[in-house]
């Protein structure tokens, strides 16, 4: 069996594009399992999808970019 791993979090915004994709990778035959944050809103919803779902401490990663964006207001 083809096995995939699907990871992102944070938002439902980088959530749901996964959400699209399972059925069709389903479909095709992937076993498929997940990998967000422990608290997130993807947790949820993938375990309502009957996904397996491992929880990672995860972190808001400052970059040059949005130290900009903060420091303009």
């Amino acid at each position: 069996m083809k096995h995939i791993v699907l990871t992102g979090g944070g938002t439902a915004g980088h959530v749901t594009p996964n959400i699209a994709l399972i059925p069709r990778l389903k479909e095709l035959g992937y076993e498929i399992s997940y990998i967000g944050s422990y608290d997130g809103i993807e947790k949820k919803l993938i375990e309502e999808m009957n996904i397996p779902y491992y929880g990672i401490s995860s972190d808001v990663t400052l970059t040059s970019k949005t130290l900009q964006t903060h420091s303009a207001y």
